[in-house]
């Protein structure tokens, strides 16, 4: 709902839709911030563990959700094919899921 205050619904004034946006990237400074330590050692012993999946899924459907992008573009194998790119061991989840 956030999102679509902020980024889409044309009622809304340029001042609301401001402060949607900042909520918005606080949200995403926070659950950050609550994962720094635990990020920094998976990183360490280079390993994909069910916390690091889950905010990778979460990501990615704010992604999708906030930019308007439709979720038939999960099943691309474009889309397969650049996230593996990005990280081999990562399997993003099918547009179903999301």
């Amino acid at each position: 709902m956030k999102a679509h205050l902020a980024l889409r619904c044309p009622a809304v004034m340029r001042r609301i839709k401001i402060e949607y946006l900042y909520m918005i990237s606080s949200e995403t400074n926070e659950d950050t911030s609550e994962q720094t330590i635990q990020d920094q050692q998976n990183d360490r012993n280079n390993n994909r563990t069910v916390t690091d999946i889950a905010r990778s899924n979460r990501a990615l459907v704010r992604l999708f959700v906030c930019c308007g992008i439709p979720f038939s573009v999960a099943d691309s194998p474009f889309f397969w094919d650049f996230t593996k790119t990005l990280c081999f061991n990562y399997d993003p989840p099918r547009r179903t899921a999301l």
